[in-house]
């Protein structure tokens, strides 16, 4: 009889450890980050020659934005604040953008968060680019370029079709002098 006892207690025990590691794994994933917005976790970005869909949103500066507005050349650069790889390409796309041909008119940056979230990348970005920044919900944009993952760069062609398809700037074409 005390077998059957000491079996029960120990069951018990490891019951309650079993609990206790779970409760600790439950709070830990509620502590990742969301996924991106419109639930395109692993959908790939699109490839070289595909065509963007039309998209239709307003700048940060209140000026409306089509996809066919976008000029021979542009880049198009994805950022989501919190991400680390985004922070250390930041820098390198503000330098990149500075050489394009036609300015700030030809290179777009789109930050995906809420508006307080995205300050610091707007203040940054927007010297050298147009600034979209996408809620978590109606990401119009990151949906026209199926973007799963960030950051994430593009260059079109003039017809909205991608040149270069590239989470950095190694593939893009360089600025003329």
């Amino acid at each position: 009889m005390s077998y059957v006892v000491a079996a029960l207690i120990v069951t018990n025990v490891l019951t309650l450890l079993n609990l206790l590691l779970l409760f600790g794994v439950i709070r830990r994933l509620r502590e990742q980050p969301a996924p991106p917005p419109g639930g395109l976790l692993g959908r790939p970005s699109l490839p070289v020659g595909a065509q963007i869909e039309a998209f239709s949103t307003v700048d940060v500066d209140g000026l409306p934005l089509r996809r066919d507005e976008l000029p021979e050349g542009a880049v198009v650069g994805f950022f989501s604040p919190g991400c680390a790889p985004c922070e250390a390409l930041i820098p390198k796309f503000v330098a990149h953008a500075e050489g394009v041909p036609g300015g700030r008119e030809s290179v777009l940056a789109v930050i995906t968060g809420f508006p307080d979230e995205a300050a610091g990348y707007v203040a940054r970005l927007s010297p050298v680019a147009r600034v979209v920044v996408e809620g978590r919900e109606g990401a119009d944009v990151v949906r026209a370029f199926q973007v799963s993952e960030f950051p994430q760069v593009f260059q079109l062609d003039g017809d909205g079709r991608v040149l270069v398809s590239d989470g950095s700037l190694d593939r893009l074409a360089v600025p003329a002098a």
